[in-house]
């Protein structure tokens, strides 16, 4: 098997890739069958978003803090783990963000969409579903929209809902929010396009990031599902994405 390896930059990362590379060898990543991404779940943000050109799966070893997307390091052969791995595929979020000086950008993220105010000022957000204006003025620390797989990331801290991995819905989830106080967010079809308008973004200022990606001083944010791009996740057949999103479910701190 053809592999390409890849790491975050923390000692015990490389040193690991280091190793595997000596035992499996590295593959140009335009001839690998199959990228192992090494360290915590950055890096396998990073290696997805490496793959969408290539068409190729990622396996995440677990090198770094809680790495929830990532395998277990154990003495297993890798091959052999990724011959018996299963296949998730994931669709990413991508957002279209327009900042204070009119200028266009769009990111793509695999975990969650997320705005969030960067200065003292709570943030000011209406919020549109298909064009039609549902909250008109959100007081807020921030907003973010979570695929199923994200739910269990900065949505959960969020207080927003864990969504098992086959639903064909979003999170849509306040930080924080001052008015309306008892508004806790939404579940939103994932085939809708969510817009954001910040309210009097020289005063309230609002970064929007996607997954690793941030924009700073945003005016207007719209976020889609894009169904026409796979990224594939592999994850040992025994310790799946589906076993890891029931067992977060139960967990008490």
């Amino acid at each position: 098997m053809k592999i390409h390896f890849t790491s975050s930059k923390n000692k015990i990362a490389l040193n690991t890739k280091e190793k595997l590379v000596s035992k499996y060898n590295q593959t140009p990543i335009n001839k690998a069958e199959v990228i192992v991404a090494i360290g915590g779940d950055g890096e396998m943000l990073k290696a997805l978003r490496e793959s969408i050109s290539i068409n190729l799966p990622v396996f995440g070893l677990n090198k770094g803090s809680i790495g929830f997307l990532m395998n277990r390091i154990n003495n297993r052969n890798l091959i052999k783990r990724i011959k018996d791995s299963v296949q998730m595929i994931v669709h990413p979020l991508e957002m279209e963000v327009h900042d204070i000086l009119n200028k266009k950008h769009i990111s793509l993220a695999v975990n969650e969409i997320a705005l969030f105010r960067n200065t003292n000022q709570s943030s000011i957000i209406s919020i549109s579903v298909d064009n039609e204006e549902r909250l008109k003025d959100l007081y807020c620390d921030g907003i973010l929209v979570a695929t199923p797989v994200g739910s269990t990331a900065y949505n959960l801290s969020a207080k927003g809902p864990i969504i098992p991995l086959e639903s064909d819905i979003l999170a849509l989830t306040p930080i924080s929010p001052f008015r309306p106080r008892n508004w806790q967010g939404a579940l939103i079809k994932n085939d809708s396009k969510i817009s954001f308008e910040i309210k009097n973004p020289k005063l309230r200022p609002v970064n929007a990031s996607a997954d690793i990606i941030e924009i700073k001083n945003v005016t207007k944010v719209s976020v889609r599902q894009r169904h026409d791009i796979n990224l594939k996740i592999l994850h040992d057949a025994d310790d799946n994405m589906e076993h890891r999103h029931l067992r977060e479910q139960f967990l008490i701190d």
